[in-house]
């Protein structure tokens, strides 16, 4: 592993925690109701999957791919290797980057993967270190 970082974002608890609350309202809802407390268990269940992956995010970079996971990742995954990058480009901020695939938390920079088929954007906390390890795996950075 040349590269690993895991990034936990406050906001995005604070912005499951009513997603939590209402499935439990609903779950409690449906449970004196006597009715669709079932579907609504098979759904809160699906859902909590979900919320859950959305909360943490992980960078993973060896000599063959990039790895860009959430906490079970389930929902947000994505492997980039290494041979079909075409250029990386890096940018201050965490809002500089667009791709139509982004993985987006609040961090001092992003950087953005040209490759064949659809470009990925992440932010990071050491956008200049994973430059650095790109740049060793042959990988061009763009101007």
């Amino acid at each position: 592993m040349l590269y690993e970082e895991k990034r936990f974002s406050k906001l995005m608890l604070i912005l499951t925690v009513p997603g939590f609350i209402g499935l439990l309202a609903g779950l409690w809802g449906t449970y004196t109701a006597e009715e669709g407390f079932e579907i609504m268990v098979i759904i809160s269940t699906i859902v909590i999957l979900i919320l859950i992956d959305v909360l943490t995010f992980k960078i993973e970079i060896d000599e063959r791919e990039i790895r860009l996971r959430g906490t079970l990742g389930i929902i947000i995954r994505k492997t980039i290797k290494i041979e079909d990058i075409e250029s990386f480009e890096v940018k201050e901020g965490w809002i500089g980057c667009w791709a139509p695939i982004r993985f987006n938390f609040p961090a001092e920079g992003c950087i953005t993967i040209h490759k064949k088929g659809l470009d990925v954007a992440f932010t990071t906390r050491n956008p200049e270190e994973i430059a650095m390890i790109l740049t060793t795996l042959g990988v061009p950075r763009e101007a």
